[in-house]
């Protein structure tokens, strides 16, 4: 087998410039399909941008693993707010994979299906939550291993994604959660790890409230002083472990489970509270069918079944930390 030939990305610096990513997307589509080669440019010029902003980094060479799982963060956000759709995101990450195993990085590839960002139109009414059976499943999972190894991680990791199917919060909001700001009242802010530091507020159930004593009494007992991070850790070695951790068990169990399905179940979740209805992303009814659904189950008018479905999206897209309306299309369909 012919040695390997050490190839650099091209010689440019500056990536973000039109002329580099170009001359970098024509040596990598061997093919010489234009279409693709811009595909690929745009891709690139997006990572470098984002590494030029984030790290300071001009040359891609210097990426590593956990640059990237920033990176496919960063485009899980843009989906999540609804700035592009997942087959824009997914279309990215698949061009990068491309350039990556080109130039014999393929520690640098990522898996769009790891992140939950698959393929598909932005609001095209697929369910995008995790089954019971899967979460509960990876929860096991995580007990498991915590009791094999004796390895708090995995407990951790499992309170973090409770916290994030009870509560709806994002992953770095969920792993810097500490449990300290629930009030008497029943009112729980959110501050940390939230997009710009806004602070949300929710109204934790008697459930959430359970949760959030168990994880104060496991910070206590381990002595976790700031979160659910253990204190020998940062959050990018804390990150680099929760994904690991998933992607083994998606690999064991053919799954797969992400992070941020846990968001699109809390949604779907308040929404039949709100409505005592399933969203229609669920129950795959027409706007018009579930208004009527609406009505007919709450013994009201459509008029008003109007007024209730309006008034739950805005809540729910006011707690996931959106306020935008028509980003909880994405979390309930419509």
């Amino acid at each position: 087998m012919p040695e390997k030939v050490k190839r650099n990305f091209v010689s440019e610096k500056n990536l973000s410039r039109k002329a580099a990513s170009f001359n970098l997307a024509k040596e990598v589509v061997e093919s010489g399909n234009q279409e693709s080669i811009s595909k690929t440019a745009m891709a690139v010029r997006q990572l470098a941008n984002f590494a030029n902003e984030k790290y300071d980094l001009k040359n891609l060479v210097k990426l590593d693993a956990e640059n990237m799982i920033d990176f496919a963060e960063h485009l899980s956000e843009r989906v999540d707010s609804g700035e592009i759709s997942k087959g824009h995101a997914t279309n990215i990450i698949s061009s990068l994979n491309r350039v990556f195993q080109y130039y014999y990085r393929d520690d640098l590839t990522i898996s769009a299906k790891d992140f939950g960002i698959n393929r598909g139109e932005r609001f095209n009414n697929i369910d995008k939550s995790i089954s019971n059976d899967v979460h509960d499943k990876f929860s096991d999972f995580l007990t498991e291993k915590y009791i094999e190894k004796g390895d708090i991680r995995y407990e951790a990791l499992r309170l973090q994604i409770e916290l994030q199917k009870e509560v709806g919060l994002r992953f770095k909001e969920s792993v810097l959660f500490n449990g300290h700001k629930l009030h008497r009242d029943g009112r729980l802010d959110i501050d940390k790890g939230t997009k710009g530091g806004q602070l949300r507020t929710l109204h934790a159930t008697d459930s959430v409230k359970e949760l959030v004593k168990y994880v104060k009494d496991f910070r206590k007992e381990y002595g976790l002083s700031k979160s659910l991070i253990p204190d020998q850790y940062d959050f990018k070695q804390w990150r680099f472990f929760a994904y690991n951790t998933v992607k083994t068990f998606n690999n064991e169990n053919n799954a797969s489970y992400n992070f941020h399905a846990n968001r699109h179940n809390y949604a779907q979740l308040k929404y039949q509270n709100l409505t005592n209805t399933l969203p229609p992303v669920k129950s795959g009814h027409t706007k018009e069918e579930q208004l009527k659904h609406i009505a007919d189950k709450n013994n009201i008018t459509v008029e008003q079944a109007k007024e209730l479905d309006y008034n739950a999206r805005m809540q729910i897209s006011e707690e996931l930390g959106h306020h935008r309306i028509d980003i909880s299309n994405y979390y309930l369909g419509k």
